[in-house]
């Protein structure tokens, strides 16, 4: 199992599009601090122009980026390999399918983890080059120490591996029902951006996986534990739900012939 999660990590980081989506992030972080800076339509945005306040600004981004992020990967990860075969020459081996399905998700966990702790970096270093540092963080409408600012940045980062590891597991559940690497990926992002319009339907609203990836940080942040509990919950029913049915399918689908 080790030797199986090695050899998809080293796959992952062999993935250019892995960089190429390093490079989107870091051009959409330069692009927003100059279009602020030559007086642009950011200033709801950016409220307090300093590094140590830009990677919390642009955390709701970053959920826009993943919707499509994470398909494409899973696209590679999972379908490219199912359609070429080339999960057959694994299954060949001693490894269980659960094994490969799990080696997968670990891919795509170190995948979502890597990109988003580069977008924190990357906005710190431009913000910085661009603004200087400062001397306090600004979020919500409140002011934090530099240290305290750190950490809330990492916080709400951190709680974002929830809802993209959700949004994560969803595509990996399409991934493996389909056979063409553009339906994984058109499916997916349409679903997904499908699900943004439950929030017109009130008692479906916290069910929108797509509004999760882009505010599950402000519940962190608010702390409502009902809202938090039930927002909690709900992701995790959606990984739960996903590896299920992907196990279910991973079982009973025919690789090897």
């Amino acid at each position: 199992m080790i030797r199986l999660i090695r050899n998809e990590l080293y796959k992952t980081f062999r993935f250019k599009m892995v960089y190429l989506f390093m490079a989107i992030l870091a051009v959409h972080a330069w692009l927003t601090v100059r279009i602020y800076s030559a007086g642009g339509e950011w200033k709801s945005v950016i409220t307090m122009a300093n590094g140590q306040s830009l990677p919390l600004a642009l955390l709701n981004s970053m959920g826009q980026f993943m919707i499509v992020f994470i398909p494409v990967f899973a696209a590679d990860l999972i379908t490219s390999e199912v359609k070429s075969g080339t999960v057959k020459i694994a299954l060949l081996r001693p490894v269980l399918r659960i094994e490969w399905l799990n080696a997968k998700i670990v891919s795509m966990f170190v995948f979502i983890t890597v990109l988003l702790g580069f977008s924190i970096a990357a906005e710190y270093a431009i913000g910085t080059l661009a603004f200087g540092w400062g001397e306090q963080t600004h979020y919500a409408g409140k002011l934090y120490s530099e240290t305290e600012g750190i950490w809330l940045t990492i916080r709400l980062a951190v709680s974002m591996l929830l809802p993209y590891m959700a949004c994560g597991m969803f595509v990996v559940f399409i991934a493996l029902s389909s056979t063409n690497v553009s339906a994984t990926i058109g499916l997916s992002i349409a679903i997904l951006t499908a699900s943004q319009y439950l929030s017109e339907v009130g008692s479906l609203e916290s069910y929108s996986l797509a509004k999760l990836v882009y505010f599950f940080h402000e519940q962190v942040y608010q702390a409502n534990t009902d809202t938090l509990f039930q927002s909690v919950t709900v992701l995790t029913g959606y990984v739960a739900a996903c590896y299920s049915v992907s196990a279910m399918i991973m079982k009973k689908k025919n690789f090897t012939s």
